[in-house]
């Protein structure tokens, strides 16, 4: 070959080869407006991504402080938020003609809010499934949560609210947001953490998380709860706190074709409600009203265990018009507790 050819040849392979630097360099900017484009609105929410780092050789990326926030009203803590996402592609399965992804997240919050001046913040008012689609179009194989938190906040209640599920740990197994013409994808989850700083806590099941919720099946299982760690929670909304005792919490639902069936089942060792020395000191009103709670308390008691158990049946119908089958089910636990907040306690362990 000439030396004029190969120096032109030289000349054109260096030029391609400051090309790909450039774009490889640019390309976790052009990843992170990407994203932050798809999820600037999404319903009543809204995204951002602080920074994408690129790892072309593994097939993955990481999203570095990730938040999704309410943008209707304007409440001090985000719905969801994730210091880092590790995203990676099975290479095996892309081989077979299928893109398939495992995600963990490190670090994930997410903030309930029932707040007089705030609002609610609950994730309702978006189409979650939609909105991954438009981010991710792939097979998500599996799903790893570490050192995770779920908040149900309060800002304004008296005292203020902030019941925590901390240290969560888990994994989601088989969730998929593409063609889902074959039907319902059903994930299996396992997945454990504590419960107001000393409750052990545990929920495993099958559902299908981007689908409309008509089928799964859930248990959720908390034991050890000093009920003490409760108090903030039972004076913001029942006007009474407990001064000793400790339970255990075990939910089982399951659906099939949208009916919802199902129990709660608290159990309440050595409750005592009224400390009335204290209470007196807050006016005669609080002191009546932790008299009757506590009363009612022993006279359901099963003696002589000293134990408080109810078992609360769950059920209702989450294919409703109008709603999605999200609210449909959270309308239905609600409306359960409220009933049994109501009844009497039955006897038994």
């Amino acid at each position: 070959m000439p030396a004029k050819n190969r120096f032109r040849l030289v000349l054109i392979l260096s030029a391609v080869a400051v090309l790909l630097l450039v774009l490889r360099a640019s390309l976790p900017w052009l990843a992170r407006d990407y994203l932050n484009d798809r999820m600037a609105d999404m319903g009543e929410y809204s995204g951002y991504v602080s920074a994408v780092d690129i790892d072309l050789w593994r097939g993955a990326y990481t999203l570095t402080d990730v938040t999704i926030t309410k943008t209707s009203r304007e409440i001090p803590v985000p719905l969801f938020r994730v210091e880092a996402a590790d995203l990676s592609i099975s290479w095996s399965e892309l081989w077979r003609g299928a893109v398939v992804a495992e995600i963990d997240f490190h670090h994930p919050e997410l903030n309930f809010v029932d707040d007089v001046e705030f609002g609610r913040q609950s994730g309702a008012g978006t189409n979650w499934q939609q909105a991954l689609q438009r981010l991710t179009p792939v097979e998500i194989n599996r799903l790893g949560l570490h050192q995770g938190a779920i908040h149900f906040r309060n800002f304004n209640s008296d005292p203020p609210v902030d019941i925590i599920l901390a240290d969560i740990n888990g994994v989601v197994d088989n969730i998929t947001n593409i063609d889902r013409s074959a039907g319902a994808q059903r994930a299996r989850l396992h997945i454990t953490g504590i419960m107001l700083d000393n409750a052990e806590t545990s929920l495993d099941g099958q559902l299908d998380p981007l689908g409309d919720f008509q089928n799964f099946s859930l248990r959720l299982k908390i034991t050890g709860i000093e009920l003490r760690r409760l108090n903030a929670l039972s004076e913001a909304y029942g006007n009474f706190d407990f001064e000793s005792g400790d339970g255990d919490f075990l939910l089982e639902l399951q659906a099939e074709d949208g009916q919802l069936e199902g129990y709660a089942k608290p159990l309440l060792d050595n409750v005592v409600i009224l400390d009335l020395d204290e209470d007196l000191e807050q006016g005669p009103l609080s002191a009546a009203w932790e008299a009757l709670v506590g009363a009612l308390g022993r006279l359901f008691r099963n003696q002589p265990e000293n134990r408080i158990a109810s078992r609360i049946e769950i059920r209702g119908n989450l294919d409703q018009q109008d709603i999605s089958g999200w609210q449909a089910f959270v309308s239905a636990l609600r409306n359960a507790f409220v009933d049994a907040y109501e009844a009497t306690f039955e006897p038994g362990s």
